[in-house]
Order: C-alpha cells, then structure tokens, then sequence
C-alpha cells in the first residue's frame, strides 16, 4: 500500500542573521491506495496539471507575465508547482510512509 498525498507549502520567517524566509511544507490530504491505483490517480492529476500549463502559456505570450508550472519526476512519483514566490508551492506525492516530505518549523523546547 502506498499513499498519494498532497502537500502545500507555507513561508516561514527566521529572524536570525538579519532575517530570511524559507519554506515548510504541509500534508494537506492524503489516500491510502495500491501502488497501481495510485499511480492511475497521479496520472489523471498530472493531465489536469498539463492544462493547465498551456493555459498558463497561452496567457504568458499575451501578457509577458511569468507564470508557474507544474513538473513531474523522472520516475513519474511526483508532481510539483515550480513557484517565483518562496512558500507558494504545492506537491502531488506517491510515498510509503505518510508524511515522508513533511518539513517546517519546530519550536525549541
């Protein structure tokens, strides 16, 4: 069994050294599916994503504006948004245990 979770990110601000942002990154939902059932998911989600990216083409001939985009892993295991903004991104995952790319802040105790 596998999981196909959706993360998104979110800035976090490290007033350290002067200050900077960096980002953290969230399980937002997440399924519980045979590797096969996962990857057929991850494939209708990267068509919607694919749309997507023409439109955002499209959009950037005629406005000069860049725009993001999503990308795919070599492997096909992986979506994500390439984002200009840090803390914008969001990811499309196939993983064995839930939470494997989580990452951000934890306080000191």
């Amino acid at each position: 069994m596998r999981y196909l979770t959706h993360y998104e990110e979110y800035p976090i601000y490290e007033p350290a050294e002067g200050g900077y942002y960096y980002s953290g990154n969230q399980v937002v939902e997440s399924k519980r599916l045979s590797k096969r059932q996962a990857k057929k998911q991850l494939r209708e989600i990267w068509a919607m994503c694919e749309e997507e990216n023409e439109e955002n083409q499209k959009w950037e001939e005629r406005t000069g504006q860049r725009f993001d985009y999503w990308q795919r892993s070599a492997d096909g295991n992986e979506i994500w948004k390439s984002t200009r903004c840090i803390g914008e991104g969001e990811s499309y995952v196939i993983e064995r245990k839930l939470g494997k790319n989580r990452r951000g802040w934890e306080p000191y105790c």
